[in-house]
């Protein structure tokens, strides 16, 4: 993508006027290119500076921190901080391969991950396509990508988010079923023994038997049953939302000390969390998250809100105070 078409489409998003097909192209540019340092261009000098602070002034504006350190963090500011730092930030999530960045044309890739089902905490993924996973405790998924095709198999419950690659397809085997897409965000509940439950929140998704026969082709708010017991199927229109409420149900918080807002997020991400400041251990916070965001997208909202910063080392993440 061209610089210049490339800042057009970031001022629509910050300016709430990109469509849904200007949102997805930057999605897939930011997907591509979250091994780079990516600069604002403007007219002077200053206009980075100047773009950054008017962003975080958005941000403030949704946000109102009491005399007694509650902070309450809403959808809405979420959306302000993911849009603050995609032009000067890189944002992953837990990668499979105990964090390591693995270029994802290579040769063959597998790997495994089971959330653990005696934790109430999900388990937030991010798959070396960019592709993220939201995991069920309790869920088992296995991943592989042979250079041509990218394939999980899934026992349990997940949300996944599929990063659009036309050339790969996705193909998901849970339960006695088989979901392909190329690009969309989805639900697939697949427990042993129970029925096999297709979602769609957002594009289109391809669902089959192990005999390749073709159940339903899936659209927004579209759902599947399937039983493997009588080999039938049933389609309905659903509220996809409330299926997936439970991707958000441990990241909703009402006036939880820092500390243990921390040692919840060391679970779902798969790190661990420190302070250098025992006084931000016990700040009050009270925030709704989507479930969906990464680890740096949370952690800059509750800085942000908090008069503190972090740092990543590895597997670490530090929280320290700065001054105002």
């Amino acid at each position: 993508m061209e610089r210049q078409q490339l800042n057009e489409l970031i001022e629509k998003f910050l300016n709430g006027s990109a469509n849904e097909v200007e949102k997805q192209r930057l999605t897939d540019w930011y997907n591509q290119t979250n091994e780079q340092e990516v600069i604002w261009e403007g007219d002077s000098i200053d206009e980075k500076i100047f773009v950054y602070k008017r962003m975080l002034d958005k941000i403030r504006q949704h946000v109102h921190v009491s005399k007694t350190p509650v902070v309450p963090i809403y959808r809405k500011y979420l959306y302000r901080v993911a849009a603050v730092f995609i032009g000067f930030t890189v944002i992953s999530g837990v990668y499979l391969f105990v964090n390591r960045k693995v270029p994802f044309n290579q040769s063959v890739k597998t790997a495994s991950v089971v959330a653990q089902s005696k934790l109430i905490e999900n388990k937030y993924l991010t798959l070396p396509d960019s592709s993220t996973v939201i995991l069920h405790p309790g869920s088992k998924l296995h991943y592989t990508f042979n250079g041509k095709t990218r394939v999980v198999t899934l026992d349990g419950e997940a949300y996944f988010d599929v990063r659009h690659i036309a050339s790969q397809p996705f193909i998901i085997h849970s339960g006695n079923i088989i979901t392909t897409v190329l690009g969309t965000a989805f639900n697939i509940s697949a427990y042993n023994g129970k029925k096999v439950t297709v979602s769609v929140k957002r594009g289109k998704v391809s669902v089959a038997d192990m005999s390749n026969h073709i159940l339903a082709v899936l659209t927004p708010d579209q759902q599947l049953i399937y039983s493997s017991e009588t080999h039938t199927s049933n389609e309905q229109q659903v509220q996809t939302q409330k299926t997936i409420e439970w991707v958000s149900s441990d990241v909703q918080f009402s006036a939880v000390p820092f500390k243990e807002l921390a040692e919840k997020l060391s679970v779902r991400y798969g790190v661990t969390i420190k302070f250098e400041d025992e006084a931000l251990e016990s700040y009050s916070i009270t925030g709704r998250f989507s479930g969906t965001e990464s680890l740096k997208v949370l952690l800059t909202a509750l800085c942000e809100t908090s008069s503190s910063a972090y740092k990543i080392d590895g597997n670490t993440v530090i929280i320290f105070k700065i001054n105002n």
